[in-house]
Parts: structure tokens; C-alpha cells; sequence
């Protein structure tokens, strides 16, 4: 016994360290799976303010359209009264042109960063995916370890398979509905006035069966 003892504890504490090893893994998984969430919702405020200000990048694009187009109209509007106008309202339509160039390379830039940004977004929550799944596997497989542990300490413990303590459980649940039947009172709520009529007509049959019987072996001694 104390072989056996000894070996059911060298087991158990086997199997705890396992389960333990196994609650240390999901730790640092969910400490991953914080860290990543925590990045990807960074990453989406930044995304967000570059997409705000692509957005600005943008409407001085189109700003600065309508002001070449305005500049260019006012030239040609004053060219041949003031000449001098003239040449200044195109000074101002150059100015918004260099500044139209500006822009757009620094549109074409923000572009570049925020798509880097948008994939990494995307990239980090493929990641979070993923790593959800495999916990909720691993979780899985952890509970089918834990409940096949449950099952073969129960087997040690009783000294055989859960499924012969259900039989015997059974057996005597059987055993205690059987013995709950026989000691069962008899129904005293019967009506005694039908009682009295069936034991009547039950005296009846039998009254006439008895008067068949006599008057057959008298027909007999007759013959």
C-alpha cells in the first residue's frame, strides 16, 4: 500500500506541475494578447489622426486649385488696363503653384506613412486573431487534460472504473425502489361500499358454481 501510495502522489504532483505549467503558458498568452490589443488600438488613434490630416493635405490641394484658377482669371482681367497688376496677380498664381508642389509631395509622403500604418493595423490584428484561436484551443485541450486527470484519480480512488460505481450505484438505487415497493401501505382510500358489492357478487358466482358442481354429481348418481 504504501508503494502504491507513493506512486499515486509522485502522479498527482506530476500532473499539478503540468497544470501549472499549463495556467503559467495561458498567463503569458493573455499578456501577450493585452499588449498586442493595447498596440493595435494605439496604431488605429494614430491611423486616425493621419487619415485627418491626409484629409487637410487634401482640401488645400483643392484650395490652392481654385486660387491658381482665380489668380490667372484676375491677370487676364486687369492685363490690359494695368499692366503692372497684371504681372502681380501672376507673382500670386507662381506663389500657390510652388506651394501646390509643396503639398502634394507632402501628401504623397503622408500616404506612403499611413498605408504602412493601416497595414500594420491589420497585420496586428490577424496577430490578435491567431492568438486568440490558439488559447481557445489550448483551453480546450487543457479542460479535456484536466477532466481525463478528474476521471483516473476517481479510477484510483474507488479501485476500479467510474462506470462500475455507476453500476453499483445503480444496483442499489434498484435494490432501495424494489424494498420502497414492498413496504408500501395499502391504499385505504378504496370505496368500502364497491367492496361490499364485489365481495357479494364474488359469493354469488361462487354460490352458483358450487350448485353446478352439486347438480352434476347428483346427475351422475342418478345414471
Amino acid at each position: 500500500m504504501s508503494i502504491l501510495k507513493r506512486l499515486v502522489t509522485t502522479v498527482s504532483a506530476t500532473v499539478d506541475r503540468t497544470v501549472a505549467g499549463i495556467e503559467n503558458h495561458q498567463a503569458i498568452v493573455d499578456v501577450a494578447l493585452r499588449d498586442c490589443r493595447l498596440a493595435v488600438t494605439r496604431a488605429k488613434v494614430r491611423l486616425a489622426g493621419l487619415q485627418k490630416d491626409g484629409g487637410k493635405y487634401r482640401n488645400r490641394i483643392t484650395e490652392l486649385h481654385s486660387e491658381i484658377e482665380l489668380w490667372s482669371e484676375r491677370a487676364r482681367s486687369v492685363a490690359e488696363t494695368d499692366r503692372a497688376k497684371g504681372l502681380e496677380c501672376l507673382q500670386r498664381r507662381k506663389q500657390r503653384q510652388s506651394e501646390l508642389v509643396v503639398v502634394q509631395n507632402q501628401l504623397k509622403e503622408h500616404e506612403r506613412i499611413e498605408s504602412g500604418v493601416r497595414n500594420s493595423v491589420e497585420v496586428s490584428l490577424q496577430r490578435v486573431q491567431a492568438l486568440q484561436q490558439q488559447r481557445n484551443q489550448m483551453r480546450t485541450r487543457e479542460s479535456a487534460a484536466q477532466a481525463q486527470r478528474i476521471m483516473q484519480s476517481m479510477e484510483v480512488k474507488t479501485g476500479g472504473g467510474v462506470d462500475e460505481v455507476l453500476e453499483r450505484w445503480e444496483v442499489s438505487v434498484g435494490e432501495a425502489e424494489m424494498m420502497a415497493d414492498t413496504l408500501a401501505p395499502l391504499d385505504n382510500g378504496a370505496d368500502d361500499l364497491a367492496v361490499s358489492f364485489m365481495c357479494a357478487e364474488e359469493s354469488k358466482d361462487l354460490e352458483y358454481e358450487l350448485d353446478q358442481l352439486l347438480g352434476t354429481e347428483e346427475g351422475k348418481r342418478n345414471d
